[in-house]
């Protein structure tokens, strides 16, 4: 089909996620804990919703929960997470940053706009914004 753009916009949805991750990887490599770009978006939502639970925490990611339940033991073994039983129901648990998962967190926010900086510096303000808005009306309507 000649006028199908699914291939070549896929193509170049892909690429610009591997530059942004590229240009990610260096510099969240000179942090003194590990972590890799997705574990920024992790960071940051808990940073906004302390107290989380692992289930908003999947939705909100779009992952599953036995990826994501892997991952919040290995940020906790980081000394990044910490899990406290949710003091109205015993059997769910909350999930909240400790000090360096916050500055971790801060510091990742950081590295990440320094990459989307780098990605969109060719566009122009307008072109931006036209993006972000085109990005925006691709997204489910959540209200």
């Amino acid at each position: 089909m000649p006028d199908d753009i699914t291939v070549p916009l896929g193509r170049a949805f892909t690429a610009t996620l591997n530059r942004l991750r590229q240009a990610m990887r260096e510099p969240l490599a000179d942090l003194p804990v590990a972590l890799a770009p997705p574990d920024i978006g992790l960071l940051q939502f808990l940073l906004e919703s302390p107290g989380a639970t692992p289930q908003c925490l999947a939705r909100h990611q779009a992952r599953d929960k036995a990826q994501l339940t892997r991952k919040i033991k290995a940020l906790e073994a980081q000394g990044l997470i910490r899990r406290e039983a949710d003091p109205d129901d015993g059997r769910k648990v909350r999930l909240f940053l400790s000090k360096q998962g916050q500055a971790m967190a801060k510091a990742g926010e950081q590295v990440r706009r320094a990459a989307f900086t780098e990605l969109l510096q060719g566009l122009s303000r307008r072109e931006q914004e036209q993006l972000l808005g085109l990005l925006q009306k691709c997204q489910p309507d959540t209200e």
